[in-house]
Order: structure tokens, then C-alpha cells, then sequence
């Protein structure tokens, strides 16, 4: 819809969602472990006083005995302060001897000590703050910060980790959340993933099996994964990056899930998996590592007297790409999705056929898919 959405901010945002001229900063209230109390202080000091400047600042004129330490961890943790110009490792880094100094500070205050700059002759303005450490430790890399968000928003906010992964995934034709819902039943599945979560279970005949949640760079999908599979990919789900998962596509009471009949570490895969423009001309995978394309899936849309003009076109393009690998039609009609086996023309799925069909179709419209090794 073209509206910006910032991180929340402690210098913008409120409770709720705040609107601040064009974006949208998200409320203080999405992170876990700041409260009610702790977003009010955090208003009232912000419009009573103005924007806080520093990590430092902050600690000093909120009330630490409802912002605790555990609710600035979070905050920082949520990019509550990129605002103030330091990196949210050094804000951590600096958090501490800033608690210590605000605690300092509000104690004073209490106790009705003064500053000799705040009693009145005492030499004018406070003296500038020191430019804070915090600045110069450099940031966090970049999947451990987008782990810390998750944390304690429940989300990726200021981007993905699997967003690096994108292009890859659409060349070897791993499906999509979106491509997923649209696939049918017990339809064959390639997907590539992060194990977000997983829990073993027993089965009644005492075999264990599993449950995991695969996180997919736009949404997520959840997996069974029966006690045969579950044998030789358990390691696979506890690993931390991105893996390659292959199944059936099944419905459930709760909704669309994957059985997984293969779970692989990306890495791992990668020796039987292939972008499709890495083949050469014989089309047997040569030059892929050994993988071979095992099927090319053209998908045709359009309205109905469009159609004969498009199929045309695709035939063309394939017919000067001939190859070993079959060819299947996937045309979408209004209600249904028929699927065809092109038996006269196999093709050979390189980079210059992919080219030509996504310049005819748009980019997704083919997809090429690779066997694994015995």
C-alpha cells in the first residue's frame, strides 16, 4: 500500500501504533516485557521534558523503578533507540554503567542534593555531555540482530534472514507461502526455510516423530514429519540456518501443512539441488554437480483468447531449447488448474529458456526441479 513502517520508537511512538508525518512507528506496548507502566513513564518524561538525546538521558529522567533494566534491554533490542545515533550492540554494551548513572542521578535528586551547575551563579549551562562509547562499538551482524527483534517482537521487522536467500529459491523452484496454499493436495513440494520451532512426540507404536514450524521468507508453514523421515533429518531441524525441505502438500483441521519426507542443512542439499541457468546445452545437469533437472513446469495465465497466442509463443521458446528434461503445462483458468505432459518436446531448462519464458510469462512463471541423489 506504499505506507512506511518504522521500528518502534522511544522518542515517537506510544502505546499503540503512532503515526509520525509519513511512517508508521509500531506501539512500545508490541514489545515483550515493557508494560503499561513502563510505556506511561516513558510518554510522561518524553512530553514533559522533550526527546531524550542519549542512552544516558533516558536512564537518568525516566523512573528506573518502572523501566527496569529488562525493559531497556528489550527496547534496545526492538531498535527503540536507533534513533539516537548508536548501534544497538553498543547501547547494550553501555547499558549498565548507564543504569548505574540514572540510578546515581535519581537518588540525588531525591535526597535533595543539586548540582553546582543546576544552583543559581553556578556557572550557566550543564556541561555537554561526553559522546558515549556506545557509538563506536560496531553493530551486531546482521542474522543476530534480526534474532534479537524476533525475540522480543515475535517477528522480523527491519528485514529477514532468509532475504538473501530469495533469488536462489526461485531458481532451484522452491515454492512460496503464497504458491503453497495454491497447490493441491498431496502435490509434491520443494521449499527452502528456517526451523523456526519443533517438538518431538511418540507415536503409539512408541516410534518418534516431530512437529516444527518452517519460517519462509514470506510467512511461515508447518511441518509433520513422520518417525521413518524423522530418523535421518532430526539433526536437520535443530540446525540454525536455512535448510531444504522436501514433502507433500497436505491439509490439516488447522489449515495447510507440509509432510516432510526430507530435511537437509542448505549447505548440505546443495550438491543435489541446481539453479536452473547453471545446465549446459545436453540437458543432463552436466557441470550441476550431478544434479539433474527432473522436471520443467511452465505455468500459462491469462484471459482465454490470450491463451492460444501465449501457448504458441512458450512452444516456440522451448522447441530452441530441446533437451532430456520433460516438460509439464501448468495452465490456470478461471476455476481450475489443468496440468499437461508436453510428450513430444523435452527441453533442455537452462539460463536462456528461463529467460525467454519470464520475459514471455513474468518472473516465477517456470520452474525447474531437481532429484536428489539416491
Amino acid at each position: 500500500m506504499g505506507l512506511r513502517v518504522e521500528p518502534p520508537d522511544v522518542n515517537v511512538s506510544r502505546s499503540d501504533f503512532t503515526v509520525a508525518g509519513e511512517a508508521i512507528h509500531f506501539g512500545l506496548a508490541a514489545i515483550k516485557n515493557v508494560g503499561a507502566t513502563a510505556i506511561e513513564s516513558i510518554v510522561r518524561t518524553r512530553e514533559a521534558d522533550g526527546r531524550f538525546a542519549t542512552l544516558d538521558d533516558f536512564c537518568a529522567r525516566v523512573d528506573l523503578r518502572l523501566v527496569n533494566r529488562r525493559v531497556v534491554e528489550c527496547l534496545i533490542k526492538a531498535g527503540a533507540f536507533d534513533s539516537l545515533g548508536s548501534t544497538r550492540a553498543g547501547l547494550l554494551a553501555a547499558l549498565d554503567q548507564a543504569m548505574d548513572g540514572g540510578q546515581r542521578q535519581q537518588r540525588d535528586r531525591e535526597e535533595g542534593q543539586v548540582s553546582l551547575f543546576d544552583m543559581p551563579g553556578g556557572g550557566g549551562a550543564k556541561p555537554a555531555a561526553p559522546v558515549a562509547a556506545a557509538a563506536r562499538v560496531p553493530e551486531w551482524p546482521q542474522e543476530e540482530m534480526l534474532a534479537y527483534e524476533r525475540e522480543v517482537l515475535g517477528f522480523y521487522l527491519s528485514g529477514h534472514p532468509l532475504e538473501q536467500y530469495r533469488e536462489m529459491a526461485r531458481r532451484i523452484g522452491a515454492l512460496s507461502a503464497a504458491d503453497l496454499a495454491a497447490r493441491s493436495t498431496g502435490a509434491r513440494v520443494l521449499l527452502l526455510g528456517q526451523v523456526s520451532a519443533f517438538s518431538e512426540s511418540t507415536t503409539k507404536s512408541g516410534n518418534r516423530m516431530a512437529f516444527a514450524t518452517l519460517e519462509l521468507v514470506d510467512g511461515s508453514t508447518p511441518l509433520t514429519i513422520f518417525p521413518e523421515p524423522y530418523r535421518s533429518c532430526a539433526g536437520a531441524l535443530r540446525h540454525k540456518g536455512p535448510v531444504i525441505v522436501r514433502g507433500r502438500a497436505d491439509d490439516s483441521d488447522k489449515g495447510r501443512v507440509v509432510l516432510a519426507e526430507e530435511i537437509k542443512p542448505l549447505e548440505d542439499a546443495m550438491g543435489n539441488l541446481a539453479p536452473a541457468g547453471n545446465g549446459h546445452g545436453n540437458g543432463n545437469g552436466a557441470g550441476n554437480g550431478g544434479a539433474s533437472a527432473h522436471a520443467c513446469r511452465i505455468r500459462v495465465s491469462g484471459a482465454a483468447e490470450a491463451l492460444p497466442e501465449l501457448l504458441a509463443s512458450v512452444k516456440a521458446a522451448c522447441r530452441e531449447h530441446e533437451g532430456r528434461t520433460p516438460l509439464f503445462l501448468h495452465v490456470l483458468l478461471p476455476e481450475q488448474e489443468v496440468v499437461l505432459r508436453i510428450k513430444e518436446l523435452a527441453v533442455d531448462p537452462a539460463a536462456d529458456l528461463v529467460s525467454k519464458v519470464e520475459g514471455l510469462l513474468g518472473a516465477g512463471s517456470i520452474l525447474v526441479e531437481y532429484a536428489g541423489r539416491a
